[in-house]
């Protein structure tokens, strides 16, 4: 390949990521954080609770404290919750286990 062809090759690429970063907020505002629906190994970043702190690496299913990014609306049809709902489930022990307990009778 010679020079031009790099150049071009580099600038088709660049501006081919541009308008993919440029797509990415307006897709973003249809989607949300939902607590407690996610499995094992299939969380989206770092959870509440501090016991991880990176994508994928929750160890429990449905844990109010983990969440995965799902389309607006859809959380609470999974039973899932928001932050704000998250963070009371986890202030209580018995309520964090008596969620996770409904969710895995909800989605099996």
């Amino acid at each position: 390949m010679n020079k031009r062809q790099f150049l071009n090759s580099a600038a088709a690429s660049l501006l081919a990521l541009g308008g993919v970063s440029a797509a990415l907020p307006a897709h973003a505002d249809t989607m949300g954080k939902c607590f407690g629906v996610a499995t094992a190994g299939h969380n989206d970043c770092a959870g509440l609770s501090g016991l991880h702190s990176c994508k994928g690496q929750s160890t429990m299913n449905y844990n109010p404290g983990d969440f995965a990014v799902k389309p607006t609306g859809t959380c609470s049809k999974l039973g899932g919750l928001d932050m704000a709902q998250a963070k009371a489930v986890l202030a209580s022990p018995e309520k964090t286990k008596a969620f996770e307990a409904a969710m895995a009778k909800r989605m099996s």
